[in-house]
């Protein structure tokens, strides 16, 4: 132990060593210390990590807005509907393939009705189609077809009619327009309005049977 009063001349080699021992350990002690808070010190707040960005989706495509087109000639069909695209309520029956004497004359959506027999209960045939006041105006083109050379002076003739459909579920019809036509002599464009129409009816007439009425470019404006 050391004694109190004693100056450091008068202490021991022991003395001496075990003092100096000690202040090695308390300076170790403090240079520990400093050095393991002044890294903490020097350091700062710990920095904040970028936010993360999800990656962009992929646009979703909208919707088409094209305007259908008619995919034998690409003429745009989205303001009309051509006759033979409707199914006739009446009168299917009456309906015949385009006559291959036709096939090559580019006819634009041919309708083909036959001509009737000409005998009693068979002078006049009539195909009707659903309209449901959903058109405009009406369209058609007559092109009269005899196989016969000697029938190609023949005349045929198309009244078109249209029907409202009233309260009480009668029908009410007027006649909108006639045409008449021969092989020789195509008709003018038949054209009329349809509009509040619930029906359009087609009565084919002919001089002489064995023939055909082409509706040619039949079609209905829409709304």
């Amino acid at each position: 132990m050391l004694r109190a009063g004693r100056g450091w001349h008068h202490l021991t080699i022991g003395e001496k060593t075990a003092v100096l021992s000690l202040g090695v350990t308390v300076i170790g002690t403090l240079v520990g210390v400093l050095a393991w808070q002044l890294p903490k010190q020097q350091a700062g707040p710990l920095a904040t990590p970028p936010a993360q960005t999800a990656p962009a989706l992929p646009a979703t495509p909208g919707p088409t807005t094209g305007v259908p087109t008619d995919p034998t000639t690409g003429a745009s069909t989205g303001s009309r509907v051509y006759l033979d695209a409707l199914n006739p309520e009446t009168g299917a029956g009456y309906l015949r393939p385009l006559p291959r004497a036709l096939a090559d004359a580019g006819l634009t959506h041919p309708v083909t009705v036959a001509c009737p027999s000409n005998n009693t209960g068979d002078r006049a045939r009539s195909v009707s189609y659903p309209l449901r006041r959903r058109y405009l105006d009406f369209s058609v083109t007559l092109r009269p077809h005899f196989a016969a050379p000697e029938d190609r002076e023949s005349v045929v003739r198309v009244t078109a009619v249209v029907g409202v459909k009233q309260v009480d579920d009668t029908m009410t019809r007027q006649v909108r327009g006639t045409r008449s036509a021969s092989s020789a002599s195509p008709s003018q464009p038949l054209t009329f309005p349809v509009e509040g129409a619930d029906e359009l009816v087609l009565t084919i007439e002919c001089d002489v049977p064995d023939g055909h009425v082409v509706l040619v470019g039949a079609e209905l404006t829409r709304r």
